[in-house]
Formats: structure tokens, C-alpha cells, sequence
């Protein structure tokens, strides 16, 4: 009896060497990939305040095809309400810099009712898509300059923070999504000439409310996730790291993003996420574009000047 456990042992040795052998010179197994038909891509990003519509329209690639996706030329990008009220057009004229760009008079303009992007282009079936821009972001503001201190382990001092407390409206009728981003304006010392707004990192704690936005950075708020929460979107809390070199202005911006925009961005980041597991499910981008890929979503904004 006491040999069996050195028989098994033998036996599985044995077997090891025997299976090593059978696959010395490799196993190939030849996988079929479908054909693929290239179909439009598109992807439409506009705000009200926005004073440029910028369409980025590709085809989609296989995998086996080396160049990838490619930016398609000769296409006729729409934007109407109703069914024949077209509001803005883009064509071939508007082709710059692999995408289409139109310059506007004004801004973008606000909207109400279901807007349609259309998108022709030569040798592809049309796409299509609808959003609706979602009402315009009712704000209200607590900053309190230097107001926390915190600990990091990567940091020898402690932390100042400026605290930003936001009240948000959360409509019983709609999913609300918010972007959060405050931006900072600063001068040259020596010439006094304005250097621009710079985004200013944000971060938050332990708000089930609150994600980080890996594109455009910021936060986003939601009401997806307000279960527990009885102030709704009230009471959001969020910092910035104590600036250093004074801004000679501070501001927030808000944007209110339609349904759509927000699992696009969402989606995205998960994309995105540097996160590895072997074995979860695939992330998939979401879209809401007739073929399947990229996003056509509306936004509105609104600025608050931080004193």
C-alpha cells in the first residue's frame, strides 16, 4: 500500500513526458475569421456653448486588416429637429485634419425635442441617430478656499485642499448625469500676457456618486447610484490640491450630459481602465449609432465664477 503513492507519481511523470513529446512541434488549429464589411462610424459630440461641431467619420476594419479604421471623405453630416427642419450640414468642404469641422457664427445653441444625426457618405450604407439635450444646469456653489488638510503616503507634508460643495438638480423624470470640471487662469509674471485656463485636478472620497472621467478628466456626477443617498444630488464634495501660483480667476463648469453621452463616457473609460482581469467579460464600447459604432450625444452647460 505504500507504493501507490510512488506509482501514481511515476504514472503522472510518465504521462507529462509522453504529452510533451506529442506536442514538441506545436498544434496549429486555423480559426476562420467572417468576412467584415466596413460600415460608418461616427462619433458627434456638441454642446450649447459650443462654438465649433467637429464629426469624426471612419470605416470600421477586421482585425486581420493592418491599416486599421480610416477616415472617410466625401460624407454629408446633417443635424435637423423634427423630420425635415435641418439646423446644421457638414460636407466635404468642412474635411480638415481627418475630420469634419465646421466653424460657427455663434454658439451651438440649445435645443429642445429629439434632434437626428444623418450621415451619407459614398459606398456606405447611411447611419443615423438621435439624442436630446438635456435642460441647462441649475447650480449652486459652496468653495472654501484652503478649507481641508489631508494625509497621503506619497506626500512628507500635508495636504491643503480647497473644498467645492455643489448642490445639483436631480429631475424625477430624467437620468442625470453631471461633468465637473473647474479650470484655472493664470498670467505671465514678467509680461502680464494671459497664459490661458488650465484644468485643474479634482479628487473625492468615499461618494458612490462621484467617478472619475478618464477623456476629458473631471468627475462625473450621476443619480444612478443614489440609492442610500437621501439629499438626491445634493451635498456633492469634491477638492483640488492647494494651488501654489495664484490663478488670477477660478471657474466651474458643469455640464449636463444626455443619457446617451454619459454610458458613452462611461464605457469608454472602462475601455480604458488599466485594470486587468483574464477573466471578466470584454469591456464594450457603448453606441448609439445605427451601425453600431461610435456616439452621437448632446450636452449643456453651465459656468460659475469662482471669487
Amino acid at each position: 500500500m505504500k507504493n501507490i503513492p510512488t506509482l501514481s507519481i511515476a504514472l503522472i511523470v510518465a504521462i507529462s513526458f509522453v504529452s510533451c513529446d506529442r506536442f514538441a512541434d506545436g498544434v496549429v488549429h486555423e480559426v476562420a475569421f467572417p468576412e467584415h464589411s466596413p460600415r460608418l462610424a461616427v462619433t458627434v459630440i456638441s454642446g450649447d456653448t459650443d462654438k465649433q461641431i467637429v464629426a469624426q467619420v471612419t470605416s470600421t476594419a477586421s482585425v486581420l486588416d493592418a491599416a486599421g479604421p480610416q477616415p472617410v471623405a466625401g460624407a454629408v453630416i446633417s443635424l435637423s429637429l423634427g423630420e425635415d427642419a435641418i439646423v446644421y450640414t457638414l460636407g466635404e468642404e468642412d474635411f480638415v485634419d481627418f475630420a469634419y469641422k465646421l466653424n460657427l457664427d455663434d454658439t451651438f445653441g440649445h435645443f429642445d425635442g429629439t434632434m437626428t444625426l444623418n450621415v451619407d457618405a459614398p459606398g456606405f450604407d447611411p447611419v443615423t441617430a438621435t439624442n436630446v439635450m438635456p435642460p441647462i444646469p441649475e447650480v449652486a456653489l459652496t468653495y472654501e478656499y484652503r478649507g481641508d488638510t489631508t494625509n497621503f503616503p506619497w506626500e512628507e507634508e500635508e495636504v491643503i485642499r480647497d473644498i467645492y460643495t455643489l448642490d445639483l438638480v436631480n429631475h424625477a423624470d430624467l437620468d442625470d448625469s453631471y461633468l465637473i470640471n473647474v479650470d484655472a487662469l493664470y498670467i505671465d509674471a514678467v509680461t502680464l500676457d494671459t497664459l490661458g485656463w488650465g484644468q485643474v485636478s479634482l479628487m473625492t472620497q468615499n461618494d458612490q456618486r462621484i467617478t472619475e472621467e478618464s477623456i476629458n478628466g473631471g468627475l462625473i456626477v450621476s443619480d444612478k447610484n443614489i440609492s442610500g443617498w437621501s439629499n438626491g444630488l445634493a451635498d456633492i464634495t469634491f477638492f483640488s490640491k492647494y494651488l501654489e501660483l495664484s490663478p488670477v480667476a477660478l471657474r466651474l463648469r458643469v455640464q449636463a450630459l444626455s443619457p446617451e453621452l454619459a454610458k458613452f463616457y462611461e464605457s469608454t473609460g472602462n475601455y480604458l481602465s488599466p485594470d486587468i482581469d483574464f477573466f471578466a467579460e470584454p469591456s464594450l464600447i457603448y453606441s448609439n449609432i445605427s451601425s453600431g459604432f461610435g456616439c452621437f450625444g448632446l450636452s449643456s452647460e453651465t459656468i460659475v465664477e469662482i471669487d
